[in-house]
Protein backbone atom coordinates (compact mmCIF):
# COMPACT_ATOMS: atom_id res chain seq x y z
CA UNK A 1 0.00 0.00 0.00
CA UNK A 2 1.59 3.55 -1.06
CA UNK A 3 2.47 5.50 2.13
CA UNK A 4 1.40 9.00 2.54
CA UNK A 5 4.53 10.25 0.39
CA UNK A 6 3.69 8.34 -2.26
CA UNK A 7 -0.01 9.27 -2.42
CA UNK A 8 0.72 12.83 -2.28
CA UNK A 9 3.64 12.34 -5.20
CA UNK A 10 1.09 10.45 -7.08
CA UNK A 11 -1.44 13.80 -6.28
CA UNK A 12 1.48 15.80 -7.62
CA UNK A 13 2.00 14.10 -10.67
CA UNK A 14 -1.91 14.38 -11.79
CA UNK A 15 -1.37 17.79 -11.38
CA UNK A 16 1.52 18.56 -13.42
CA UNK A 17 0.31 16.59 -16.14
CA UNK A 18 -2.55 18.73 -15.84
CA UNK A 19 -0.99 21.89 -16.58
CA UNK A 20 1.11 20.63 -19.33
CA UNK A 21 -1.77 19.67 -20.86
CA UNK A 22 -3.39 22.95 -20.91
CA UNK A 23 0.19 24.31 -22.05
CA UNK A 24 0.26 21.84 -25.31
CA UNK A 25 -1.99 21.40 -28.33
CA UNK A 26 0.76 18.55 -30.04
CA UNK A 27 -0.99 14.96 -29.13
CA UNK A 28 2.13 13.32 -29.55
CA UNK A 29 3.74 15.33 -27.28
CA UNK A 30 1.32 14.33 -24.33
CA UNK A 31 0.57 10.84 -24.88
CA UNK A 32 4.41 11.01 -24.64
CA UNK A 33 5.08 12.90 -21.60
CA UNK A 34 1.19 11.24 -20.56
CA UNK A 35 3.77 8.02 -20.39
CA UNK A 36 6.61 9.78 -18.92
CA UNK A 37 5.12 10.88 -15.80
CA UNK A 38 3.35 7.37 -15.61
CA UNK A 39 6.34 5.26 -15.75
CA UNK A 40 8.37 7.45 -12.72
CA UNK A 41 5.45 7.51 -10.43
CA UNK A 42 5.06 3.95 -10.44
CA UNK A 43 8.23 3.02 -10.98
CA UNK A 44 7.72 0.51 -13.90
CA UNK A 45 10.59 0.51 -16.55
CA UNK A 46 8.29 0.85 -19.85
CA UNK A 47 4.90 2.36 -20.69
CA UNK A 48 3.10 2.84 -23.78
CA UNK A 49 0.02 4.16 -25.22
CA UNK A 50 -1.40 1.83 -27.79
CA UNK A 51 -3.88 4.08 -30.18
CA UNK A 52 -7.15 2.26 -32.58
CA UNK A 53 -6.68 2.54 -36.39
CA UNK A 54 -7.78 0.64 -39.76
CA UNK A 55 -11.34 0.52 -37.92
CA UNK A 56 -10.13 -1.49 -34.64
CA UNK A 57 -8.63 -4.09 -36.39
CA UNK A 58 -4.44 -2.45 -35.71
CA UNK A 59 -3.51 -1.09 -32.33
CA UNK A 60 -0.64 1.16 -32.83
CA UNK A 61 2.57 1.77 -30.58
CA UNK A 62 1.81 5.83 -30.81
CA UNK A 63 3.31 6.26 -27.50
CA UNK A 64 5.97 5.12 -24.97
CA UNK A 65 9.27 5.51 -22.78
CA UNK A 66 11.66 2.64 -21.93
CA UNK A 67 11.35 1.06 -25.31
CA UNK A 68 14.30 0.53 -27.87
CA UNK A 69 14.57 2.32 -31.04
CA UNK A 70 12.03 0.45 -33.97
CA UNK A 71 8.98 0.09 -31.37
CA UNK A 72 7.57 3.35 -30.65
CA UNK A 73 5.88 4.45 -33.65
CA UNK A 74 6.28 1.27 -36.03
CA UNK A 75 4.93 -1.61 -34.03
CA UNK A 76 1.15 -2.01 -34.73
CA UNK A 77 -0.46 -5.42 -33.03
CA UNK A 78 -3.67 -6.96 -34.51
CA UNK A 79 -6.76 -6.28 -32.39
CA UNK A 80 -7.53 -10.31 -31.53
CA UNK A 81 -9.51 -12.41 -29.10
CA UNK A 82 -6.40 -13.58 -27.75
CA UNK A 83 -5.02 -10.54 -27.13
CA UNK A 84 -5.09 -8.60 -23.46
CA UNK A 85 -4.84 -5.54 -25.26
CA UNK A 86 -8.35 -5.97 -26.91
CA UNK A 87 -9.69 -7.49 -24.15
CA UNK A 88 -9.10 -4.74 -22.15
CA UNK A 89 -10.57 -2.19 -24.55
CA UNK A 90 -13.74 -4.30 -25.35
CA UNK A 91 -14.59 -5.09 -21.94
CA UNK A 92 -13.81 -1.28 -21.02
CA UNK A 93 -11.53 -3.06 -17.78
CA UNK A 94 -8.20 -2.80 -16.45
CA UNK A 95 -6.47 -6.46 -17.18
CA UNK A 96 -3.27 -7.28 -14.96
CA UNK A 97 -0.81 -9.98 -15.75
CA UNK A 98 1.51 -10.39 -12.60
CA UNK A 99 3.88 -12.76 -14.44
CA UNK A 100 3.81 -13.90 -18.09
CA UNK A 101 4.72 -17.12 -17.58
CA UNK A 102 2.19 -18.08 -15.18
CA UNK A 103 -0.38 -16.50 -17.63
CA UNK A 104 -2.90 -18.63 -19.92
CA UNK A 105 -6.11 -16.02 -20.42
CA UNK A 106 -3.66 -14.35 -23.63
CA UNK A 107 -1.07 -14.16 -26.00
CA UNK A 108 1.81 -11.82 -24.84
CA UNK A 109 3.39 -9.92 -28.38
CA UNK A 110 6.29 -11.26 -29.26
CA UNK A 111 8.41 -7.75 -29.43
CA UNK A 112 7.79 -7.48 -25.68
CA UNK A 113 8.82 -10.95 -24.51
CA UNK A 114 11.94 -10.20 -26.34
CA UNK A 115 12.36 -6.81 -24.22
CA UNK A 116 12.42 -8.60 -21.12
CA UNK A 117 8.65 -7.64 -20.07
CA UNK A 118 7.47 -10.26 -16.88
CA UNK A 119 4.18 -7.97 -15.37
CA UNK A 120 1.72 -5.48 -17.13
CA UNK A 121 -1.20 -3.97 -16.28
CA UNK A 122 -3.63 -2.52 -19.35
CA UNK A 123 -5.92 0.45 -18.77
CA UNK A 124 -8.13 1.46 -21.30
CA UNK A 125 -8.64 5.23 -22.17
CA UNK A 126 -12.16 6.13 -23.27
CA UNK A 127 -12.94 9.69 -24.86
CA UNK A 128 -16.69 10.90 -24.07
CA UNK A 129 -19.15 8.74 -24.61
CA UNK A 130 -17.70 5.78 -23.93
CA UNK A 131 -15.75 5.91 -27.29
CA UNK A 132 -12.69 3.81 -26.81
CA UNK A 133 -9.21 5.89 -28.20
CA UNK A 134 -6.71 2.88 -27.26
CA UNK A 135 -4.94 2.47 -23.95
CA UNK A 136 -2.29 2.68 -21.31
CA UNK A 137 -0.02 0.04 -20.63
CA UNK A 138 2.07 -0.40 -17.72
CA UNK A 139 5.27 -2.73 -18.26
CA UNK A 140 7.77 -4.51 -15.60
CA UNK A 141 10.82 -6.18 -15.87
CA UNK A 142 10.26 -8.58 -12.94
CA UNK A 143 6.83 -9.85 -11.43
CA UNK A 144 4.75 -7.07 -10.11
CA UNK A 145 1.43 -7.71 -8.25
CA UNK A 146 0.12 -4.20 -9.05
CA UNK A 147 -2.17 -3.67 -6.10
CA UNK A 148 -5.48 -1.66 -6.22
CA UNK A 149 -4.42 1.16 -5.38
CA UNK A 150 -1.96 1.21 -8.29
CA UNK A 151 -4.90 0.10 -10.38
CA UNK A 152 -6.63 2.54 -9.28
CA UNK A 153 -4.77 5.24 -9.73
CA UNK A 154 -4.21 4.42 -13.07
CA UNK A 155 -7.67 4.19 -13.92
CA UNK A 156 -8.47 8.07 -12.63
CA UNK A 157 -5.20 8.80 -15.00
CA UNK A 158 -6.76 7.41 -17.69
CA UNK A 159 -10.55 8.98 -16.98
CA UNK A 160 -8.06 12.02 -16.86
CA UNK A 161 -6.31 10.91 -20.22
CA UNK A 162 -9.75 10.30 -22.76
CA UNK A 163 -11.45 14.29 -22.59
CA UNK A 164 -7.71 15.73 -23.00
CA UNK A 165 -6.81 13.48 -26.20
CA UNK A 166 -10.86 14.21 -27.41
CA UNK A 167 -9.83 18.04 -27.12
CA UNK A 168 -6.97 17.27 -29.01
CA UNK A 169 -8.31 15.41 -31.46
CA UNK A 170 -11.20 17.83 -32.42
CA UNK A 171 -8.47 20.84 -32.60
CA UNK A 172 -7.15 18.81 -34.85
CA UNK A 173 -9.93 17.62 -37.56
CA UNK A 174 -10.75 21.67 -37.07
CA UNK A 175 -7.24 22.52 -38.37
CA UNK A 176 -7.08 20.03 -40.93
CA UNK A 177 -10.47 21.03 -42.41
CA UNK A 178 -9.84 24.75 -42.46
CA UNK A 179 -6.40 23.64 -44.29
CA UNK A 180 -8.50 21.72 -46.58
CA UNK A 181 -10.57 24.74 -47.55
CA UNK A 182 -7.77 27.44 -47.45
CA UNK A 183 -6.43 25.19 -49.99
CA UNK A 184 -9.42 25.00 -52.05
CA UNK A 185 -9.80 28.51 -51.96
CA UNK A 186 -6.21 28.95 -53.50
CA UNK A 187 -7.40 26.60 -56.43
CA UNK A 188 -10.36 28.57 -57.24
CA UNK A 189 -8.62 31.89 -57.20
CA UNK A 190 -8.72 31.89 -61.41
CA UNK A 191 -12.89 31.35 -60.78
CA UNK A 192 -15.30 33.98 -60.27
CA UNK A 193 -16.17 32.90 -56.87
CA UNK A 194 -17.62 35.32 -54.32
CA UNK A 195 -19.51 34.81 -51.01
CA UNK A 196 -22.35 36.67 -49.19
CA UNK A 197 -23.63 37.43 -46.10
CA UNK A 198 -27.19 36.68 -44.75
CA UNK A 199 -28.04 39.55 -45.89
CA UNK A 200 -26.80 39.01 -49.44
CA UNK A 201 -24.07 41.47 -48.82
CA UNK A 202 -20.59 40.57 -50.40
CA UNK A 203 -17.97 39.59 -47.82
CA UNK A 204 -15.49 38.07 -49.81
CA UNK A 205 -14.44 38.63 -53.59
CA UNK A 206 -12.20 36.71 -55.39
CA UNK A 207 -9.45 37.36 -57.69
CA UNK A 208 -11.16 35.15 -60.40
CA UNK A 209 -14.39 37.42 -59.47
CA UNK A 210 -12.39 40.73 -60.18
CA UNK A 211 -11.14 39.36 -63.41
CA UNK A 212 -15.10 38.40 -64.45
CA UNK A 213 -16.80 41.06 -63.17
CA UNK A 214 -14.10 44.04 -63.21
CA UNK A 215 -14.72 44.46 -59.74
CA UNK A 216 -11.83 45.28 -57.14
CA UNK A 217 -12.61 43.56 -53.86
CA UNK A 218 -13.13 47.00 -52.21
CA UNK A 219 -15.31 47.89 -54.49
CA UNK A 220 -17.29 44.38 -54.35
CA UNK A 221 -17.65 44.23 -50.54
CA UNK A 222 -20.53 45.32 -48.76
CA UNK A 223 -22.39 45.23 -52.19
CA UNK A 224 -25.57 43.31 -52.80
CA UNK A 225 -24.76 40.40 -54.46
Amino acid sequence: MPDVEQMIQRQKMLADFGEFALRCDDLGEILQEACRLVGETLGTSRAKVLEIQEGGKVLWVRAGVGWAEGVVGRVRLPMTEHSSETYSIEKRVLVVTQDISKEDRFQVPEFMKKAGVVALVNAPILLPGERAYGLLQMDDTEPREFGEEDTEFLRTYTIILGPMLDRLLKVSELRRTEERFRLMMEEARDYAIFTADRDDRIIDWLPGAAAVYGWSAEEARGQWS
